[in-house]
């Protein structure tokens, strides 16, 4: 791996995701959407590759997690802000509604899976997961870029289903798996 080789931790590498989404974040609002989907799929490419990074550097911590995740999360909230606050939630008010509802959704499905496993329950279920997600909202921006803004109203709408009927799917698992467990069983 070349990252390897040039000596590049995965602290850096989720942090270089990290700044990628930013810029990506910025091209978003302008109404660029071609260019944001360039740099948010370069800063996905390196958040794909840090915990392998992390796994032959044999440099895998708790720290390292929380850190990932929480870029994650962060990432998300800076698009979906630019989306709200740029070109689209300008031309279009169901944004108000729509990004809320899309970041409410993609928050419950991670949100669901890390408590489930906080008490050592497994809760990988769902249609919607975090690569899906993420296609569906590159493939929404640079439909947008080709085409009209519009493209993301309908990627938002399907992204909030989807999401929500995810988080419904691991809900119900986690229910049905932790009924009757005591808390404090491992």
């Amino acid at each position: 791996m070349l990252l390897v080789k040039i000596g590049i931790g995965p602290f850096s590498v989720t942090a270089i995701g990290l700044f990628l989404t930013v810029v990506a974040a910025w091209f978003v609002w302008d109404g660029r959407y071609i260019a944001g989907v360039a740099f948010l799929f370069a800063g996905s490419i390196l958040d794909a590759v840090d915990g392998e990074l992390a796994r032959r550097l044999d440099k895998v911590s708790k720290a390292g997690a929380i850190f990932d995740s929480s870029c994650d999360r962060i990432g998300e909230i800076l698009i979906f802000g630019a989306i709200l606050a740029g070109r689209v939630g300008e031309a279009h008010h169901s944004m108000v509604y729509l990004v809320p509802a899309a970041i409410g959704g993609s928050y419950m499905v991670s949100y669901l899976r890390a408590r489930a496993e906080g008490v050592n329950l497994s809760c990988s279920v769902g249609i919607f997961t975090r690569t899906e997600r993420l296609v569906l909202l590159l493939a929404g921006l640079f439909a947008a870029g080709l085409w009209k803004t519009e493209a993301v109203v309908i990627m938002l709408a399907i992204f909030v289903a989807g999401t929500w009927f995810t988080a419904g799917q691991r809900f119900i698992k986690v229910i049905r798996d932790g009924r009757g467990i005591p808390l404090d069983s491992q």
